[in-house]
């Protein structure tokens, strides 16, 4: 293992709301903390020669947190997506992609918005040709598509703004996340017992593997610490 790993498993009474939880189910709450040397910002020049920052490694000042890591459980089965569950959105604003990771079920919608002032495009790029696909999304027409499950981040461009990126995780069960700003994520409903947790970074392609125990009605807490990004 090439980083510094410290997980911390804390078994937490109470720490979920009432009904949040169902029976022979717990919930995984964490935090990823970045503890190396984060490399300095690429400047980035668009086609109207203007420059931006940007970085790979997204990480808080004062907290070490780092975003954008996917939480996946290495679950086998499949699990139904619920249908009446609100399309996962992503939005072409100022030439990003917002949010840059997202995780979804196998079956829900994943909607790309364009409220910017030119016209964009998505570009799915994957191994499986039922996720690839290249359209044009005009401002103000949004395009939804269901991506079926794989292993690995899908990564999504814009053929027209080649610096435009996200990733996309699609999973064929419910229980994955995505580090927020200060490298916190939370799992719930995830069934007892003990499992595997994947953590991936897309940007960098760093992947980690913990073992984790998942107790009925109660939070398994992880820290982890993570000193490179390099595999």
């Amino acid at each position: 293992m090439t980083s510094l790993l410290r997980a911390m498993f804390l078994v937490l009474l109470g720490s979920t709301s009432a009904g949040a939880q169902t029976p022979e189910t717990g919930t995984i709450s964490g935090t990823i903390r970045y503890v190396g040397d984060v490399p300095p910002s690429k400047r980035i020049m668009t086609v109207d020669s203007v420059t931006f920052l940007h970085n790979d490694i997204v990480v808080q000042a004062k907290t070490k947190g780092l975003r954008d890591v996917i939480v996946l459980l290495d679950w086998k089965e499949q699990v139904p997506a619920d249908v009446k569950a609100k399309p996962v959105l992503i939005d072409q604003r100022d030439m990003i992609f917002t949010p840059r990771v997202v995780t979804v079920q196998e079956g829900r919608k994943v909607r790309f918005e364009n409220n910017d002032t030119c016209n964009h495009a998505v570009d799915a790029q994957s191994i499986h040709r039922e996720n690839v696909f290249n359209v044009t999304t005009p401002i103000g027409q949004p395009f939804e598509f269901k991506f079926k499950a794989q292993k690995n981040p899908i990564p999504i461009g814009c053929v027209i703004h080649p610096w435009m990126r996200s990733w996309i995780l699609a999973a064929p069960h419910p229980y994955h996340a995505v580090s927020s700003a200060d490298g916190k994520f939370k799992i719930e409903g995830v069934p007892t017992g003990k499992h595997k947790l994947l953590l991936i970074h897309p940007d960098t392609n760093y992947r980690e593997a913990v073992q984790i125990e998942v107790q009925t009605e109660k939070t398994s807490a992880l820290i982890l610490d993570w000193k490179t990004l390099k595999r």
